[in-house]
Formats: C-alpha cells, structure tokens, sequence
C-alpha cells in the first residue's frame, strides 16, 4: 500500500482522534451542567419535599398556634407542604432532642420555646442536648411578654405594693405557675431575686388553674401571658399590674412595663425560636429565615399575634444566637439562685 493510498483516505485515519475530541468536549460539558445542578440538590433547590415543622407541645397552646400560623404562611410562599408534628412531653425537652438529632437539610425545623431552648440547661443535669451546640437558630419569631396578674379582689394596686407586702412578711405571699421550672415558676424567681424579696411556689398542672387560683384568691400574684389572663381580664376577675417587657403591649396600652412601675430592667419573656439542627447549610439557614421574616408582617398572621399578646421579632440567625446565649445565660443564674432542679 502507497502513501498517496493513505493520503486519499485521510477521514479513517483521523477519525479515532475527532472521536476523542468530540468526546472530551462532551465531558466537560456535562460537567459543566453537573455543577449547578448538583448546587440545586444541597441548598440551591431547596425545598424539594415536605419540610417538618416540630412542635414540642401539646396542640391548642401558643407554641402550636404561632408553628400552625408559620407553617401556612412558609408553605404557600415556598410551595411546598410543611407539616406542625406535635411531639410534647418533659417541658418540651423531648420535641427538641428530636430535632437536634436529626439530619442537618433544612427539612426538620423547631420552633421552641424559653423553656425547652435556655431554661431546661439550667433545670437538668442530664439534658440530651445542648441548645447553644445542637442547633443553629433561624430566627427569634415573637415574644409574649409575662404579666404580673392579681386577683380583682387583691389589694394590690401596683408593683409597689406588691412588694411592700413581700418585704414585710417573707415567704407569705404565694403565686401560681403552670409547673415546675416552667416561665412562670422563673418570672416569678426572677422578681422574687431582683426585688430581693421571699415568696412561695404554687404549682398547678396548667396555665388555666392558675389563674382560677388568682380568680378565687387562692394565690396574690402571678406572671402569666397576656393570652393565658385574656378572658378574666376582659371581664374583670383579674388585674394587670405590670408587663415584664421592655415596652408596654399593644394590647394593654395602660399597663405600665415592670421597669416604669419600680423595678429598672426588669423583664421575662415566654418567647419562640425557630431552629434546625447545627450544621445545617448557611444559604439554607438564610432561605428559612427569610420566609419568616416575610410571613410575620403579613395582615392575618399579626391580626392573630395581637389578639394573643405575642409580639413578632423576626431577628435574623446571628442575632438570634446571640439572644439565645443570654437567655440561657439569664435563666441558669436565676434557677441556680433559686436552688430549682427537675432531674
């Protein structure tokens, strides 16, 4: 065979080498597609399926309330189903354990409270999670500010005279709470540390006994939130005293805040935070929030807000993390002051 016959069939000679280039290009190609899309599957595309919105209490109470409220609100902007699991149980301990331990996608989210988030650290020796390490929060949601509350027939007029009492006869005066080691048991050691005073816990098994106990002066005081008080204020069988907020609450315009009745600084707040488990990707952390801070002032949602008591926040992550250190903080010197422990 002449070299002009290979000369005239240069096409069959080449081919293997055109195929190889055809090929690469067709490789990089691909991975040039793979790239986004594989961004898509960690955070780009989220969400992609039902994301599980635990709350760790029972339904009906304020927790559950404002997690069925977001859960609507983040579903429908975000189109996809999200589902309130209840999971209630040891002060809310047990919803949050759950959640903690489960996988870090964006697909299982808390939403929790004062007590199950920075008071339990205080409360048990054994807690099978660490809130400050186990999750990275989303956003601080809302408040609902404590009040201090007396009977109708209290001769309480004001804080002031509240803790008049308090100082004259130590360990006499009683209040309420709806359990153990729970916002109102700490509110009410809060106050009892700060205004140096002595008091006595009554625990009932529920807000509402509480405040029957206010009702029949069973009890002298309590701190309970504006939503547990609603009813027997509106009608009378109780009186507001204070807010232990920073500010006074849209529903109670006249109802000074503990700092303007005497005691500076003071505030208790049964608050709600939304978190995932730690390790859950930043731009997934940031989509969440995002939906949260964007459902809280829409009309329907604060329309129900207010008629609770429960004041939104909406803080972002780093904000939010920061809030949850001092709280956790707050509370474990309160209860080590207290001498409370629930193990």
């Amino acid at each position: 065979m002449t070299l002009s016959h290979f000369a005239s069939v240069p096409s069959a000679a080449r081919r293997p080498q055109a195929l190889w280039r055809t090929l690469a290009g067709a490789a990089a190609l691909a991975a040039a597609l793979a790239a986004p899309m594989a961004q898509a599957q960690g955070t780009g595309g989220y969400p992609s399926k039902t994301i599980r919105l635990v709350v760790p209490f029972a339904p009906g109470g304020s927790t559950d309330i404002l997690g069925r409220l977001l859960a609507q609100k983040l579903g429908e902007s975000m189109h996809v189903s999200v589902v309130v699991d209840n999971k209630p149980g040891a002060n809310g301990t047990i919803g949050c354990d759950q959640v903690a331990k489960a996988p870090a996608d964006g697909y299982t989210v808390v939403l929790g409270d004062v007590g199950c988030m920075a008071m339990a650290t205080g409360l048990y020796t054994k807690l099978p999670y660490d809130p400050l390490r186990d999750f990275a929060p989303v956003s601080l949601v809302a408040r609902s500010p404590l009040v201090l509350t007396v009977g109708a027939q209290s001769p309480f007029q004001s804080l002031k005279d509240l803790t008049a009492a308090a100082q004259a006869q130590p360990g006499k005066l009683n209040y309420p709470s709806s359990g153990t080691g729970g916002p109102n048991h700490l509110g009410a050691e809060l106050y009892a540390m700060q205004a140096k005073v002595k008091v006595s816990h009554i625990p009932y098994k529920g807000s509402a006994p509480s405040v029957v106990s206010l009702v029949a002066g069973e009890t002298d005081f309590g701190f309970l939130t504006a939503v547990t008080i609603a009813s027997q204020l509106n009608a009378g069988k109780v009186r507001a005293l204070a807010v232990a907020h920073s500010e006074r609450l849209p529903s109670m315009p006249h109802v000074p805040t503990m700092s303007e009745a005497g005691l500076k600084g003071f505030t208790a707040d049964a608050w709600f935070l939304a978190a995932v488990p730690a390790g859950t990707p930043k731009p997934i952390v940031d989509r969440l929030y995002a939906e949260i801070a964007k459902a809280l002032p829409a009309a329907d949602v604060k329309e129900k807000l207010d008629a609770m008591g429960v004041l939104p926040s909406g803080f972002a992550p780093e904000a939010s993390a920061q809030f949850l250190r001092t709280e956790v903080d707050k509370w474990r010197g309160v209860i080590k002051n207290a001498g409370i422990t629930l193990d």
